[in-house]
């Protein structure tokens, strides 16, 4: 920590020297005269609902009561996110528990399993969580002494076999917040805060311990590539639920009062945009793939044709004359893009269509990062990056290429502050070295400049017939990055001689039934599927996608897709499998396979 202490400079950068994140609050608390840090929606979807460092300090005194009441263990949450749960890390931190949040689309199996993983015995949910939980084996059930309800959650008729409900109510009072101390950050550096659990894409979640030094090095590595020596404080959207670490970071940076924070959900974030008028965006890049798409059809639907594609993503004239200087303020502020000067992307590479129209058309730069759960969020990011990089390494990592091969490209091992001590209740150190380097199971190629680049997952780099090795995810980025419907691709690849594309219109286009039978649609489709192959032929492209099987959506909902938006890869594989053979056999360049995996070939 003293190492740390050494570098601090801006007002943001200071709140670190509290020394735990329960101390960056207070520190805020103090030096920065209380500022607000969260605003949430009233009833009428506006942001009336103003909180400050004193009273997320004071809720969460008020839970460290309760917690310590009620002799509680570790807290668990499914819900969106609310300043009541924000205070619930806080008290936890306060009397040194930590929390951990499960998603509402998680497997009753999961959920039960992170239960007992990270001996939980209270939880604290919503309507959609308490809906979930009710399916829980007896049990686990008996494992909560008390399941809390959060406000508009509605106390069920019924016996649901858990000891205790009742509502979830924190009351602010200033006054409670000088009775919470500051941790020595000695005594409490290796203290968990958090428990994140990984995806569980490939088998059983493993639970990813965040304690107080990796908070302290991730919200320092961050604050320092990203915003430098501003001091300024920035305006962005909370919409991931905190249970992932990708939010958990920039809570982190909100205590640090580097941001004011409008909590939204998925489902009202594109209506909360023009109020909140965020001056920074993060999120996910299927997020920002929509988000265009839909600029796109909009413009070329109304201006009859007028309008190509190639004018939204390069400097045509028609762009620097019309698109720009015209068209693209009036999106912008329809959107809530208006004030946004970073658009800040993590959780997998942004195709390069997507880079390109939101700075032809938007005129904003997308910054990318990358990261993962056991680096508190944080390795690589930078405030304006190269395109098709993740910018480059923290101050506080070391980032170093191992096993090259000819291009350069090899094992991505990493080294620092951020990164965690191993997984929850086991004692495998096989994912580290000697030296204390972590393996991160990606492949990437660092630039004379020390950009890094990400080139996947090293378990999706799948044998092709003529014995090499092919990145699966490059693959499906090339069709996203050639298409214009398509929104979602997994590749399958094994020793077959060329890429099957499962392909959607995207986790929106939810009624397959009608666009299965729109003949219209379907010939659409079997077009752009050929340009597709087309162009990559041009490029001379390799390996190709020869074969092409449009799928029902891959959603949260059916398992298929990450709460970040990423495409269970192998999941999606192991449900198609059948038909991916069976498809193999036939002449048919196109199918379509029915929500009775029944397959049609049109």
């Amino acid at each position: 920590m003293e190492d740390l202490k050494a570098m601090l400079k801006t007002k943001f950068e200071k709140s670190i020297e509290g020394g735990s994140l329960l101390g960056i609050i207070l520190k805020t608390y103090e030096n920065q005269d209380n500022p607000v840090m969260v605003k949430m929606r009233d009833e009428r979807g506006d942001y009336t609902k103003e909180y400050r460092a004193s009273d997320i300090l004071s809720k969460g005194y008020a839970f460290s009561e309760i917690h310590n009441a009620l002799s509680g263990k570790n807290v668990a949450y499914i819900t969106d996110n609310h300043i009541d749960i924000i205070s619930t890390d806080v008290g936890c931190w306060i009397n040194k528990k930590y929390t951990t949040g499960f998603y509402k689309n998680d497997n009753i199996d999961d959920i039960a399993f992170k239960v007992k993983d990270a001996d939980v015995n209270i939880i604290v949910v919503d309507q959609a969580g308490l809906d979930k939980i009710k399916d829980l084996p007896q049990e686990i059930k008996d494992l909560f002494i008390k399941v809390f309800l959060l406000e508009g959650t509605s106390m069920p008729e019924s016996d649901l076999g858990f000891k205790e409900l009742a509502p979830f109510v924190l009351k602010a009072d200033e006054s409670k917040v000088k009775l919470i101390e500051y941790d020595d950050p000695k005594e409490v550096e290796k203290n968990i805060i958090k428990v994140v659990y990984t995806s569980g894409s490939t088998g059983k979640p493993k639970g990813v311990p965040i304690t107080n030094r990796n908070t302290l090095y991730a919200c320092f590595g961050v604050t320092r590539s990203m915003f430098g020596d501003s001091e300024v404080r920035e305006r962005t959207a909370f919409f991931l639920p905190n249970a992932h670490i990708f939010q958990s970071a920039v809570y982190g940076l909100a205590y640090t009062g580097s941001f004011v924070g409008y909590i939204t959900t998925k489902e009202t974030f594109m209506e909360d945009m023009p109020k909140i008028n965020p001056t920074f965006i993060f999120g996910v890049p299927l997020l920002f793939q929509k988000i265009a798409q839909q600029v796109e059809n909009k413009l070329m639907s109304m201006l009859g044709g007028f309008f190509k594609e190639k004018d939204l993503i390069s400097g045509t004239w028609k762009n620097r004359l019309f698109i720009r200087p015209l068209f693209s303020k009036l999106v912008k502020k329809k959107l809530g893009f208006s004030k946004a000067n970073t658009i800040f992307s993590a959780g997998a590479a942004m195709n390069s269509k997507t880079y390109d129209f939101y700075e032809h058309t938007f005129g904003i730069k997308v910054s990318e990062g990358y990261g993962m759960s056991e680096s508190t969020a944080t390795l690589t990011s930078a405030r304006k990056g190269k395109k098709g990089s993740a910018g480059k390494a923290a101050i506080v990592n070391t980032v170093e290429i191992r096993n090259k091969n000819e291009e350069g490209v090899g094992e991505i091992w990493v080294k620092g502050g951020n990164i965690f001590d191993g997984y929850l209740n086991s004692t495998d150190r096989d994912e580290f070295d000697e030296k204390g380097f972590f393996k991160t199971g990606d492949r990437g190629l660092l630039d004379k400049d020390g950009h890094i680049y990400i080139k996947g997952r090293i378990k999706n780099y799948h044998k092709g017939a003529d014995g090499r090795f092919y990145n699966i995810e490059a693959i499906a980025e090339k069709v996203l990055d050639k298409g214009h419907q398509i929104q979602q691709v997994a590749i399958f690849l094994l020793d077959a001689s060329f890429p099957t594309a499962l392909v959607t219109l995207g986790e929106e286009c939810l009624d397959f039934q009608s666009y299965k039978n729109d003949k219209k649609l379907i010939s659409e489709l079997k077009q752009e599927c050929q340009e597709i192959i087309k162009s990559l032929e041009e490029e001379k492209y390799f390996p190709i996608p020869r074969k092409f099987i449009f799928t029902p959506s891959y959603t949260e909902e059916n398992g298929l897709l990450t709460p970040t938006k990423k495409t269970k890869v192998m999941k999606v594989l192991a449900l198609y499998e059948e038909e991916i053979k069976s498809f193999s056999e036939k002449e048919s360049e196109f199918a379509v396979c029915a929500e009775d995996h029944e397959l049609f070939f049109p």
